[in-house]
């Protein structure tokens, strides 16, 4: 694990997401929605992303749910 991530930060908005899309999956697949947020949060850190990145990656749908509320 990069040594700049703090586990709690990233628990808390990985929580956060997994609420929000609760009720959400894929169009075509049908799989949870959190699936895609874990994946491109995933390929943020892949490629070097700091914590900041993966969290808002987690969160980059976020707002249109709450939106729709």
């Amino acid at each position: 694990m990069n040594p700049q991530m703090s586990t709690e930060k990233f628990a808390t908005a990985l929580v956060y997401a997994t609420r929000l899309h609760a009720t959400q999956t894929r169009k075509i697949s049908g799989v949870p929605y959190i699936s895609h947020l874990l994946s491109v949060a995933a390929l943020v850190l892949e490629a070097g992303g700091n914590e900041q990145e993966a969290i808002a990656a987690l969160l980059h749908d976020s707002i249109g749910v709450i939106r729709s509320v």
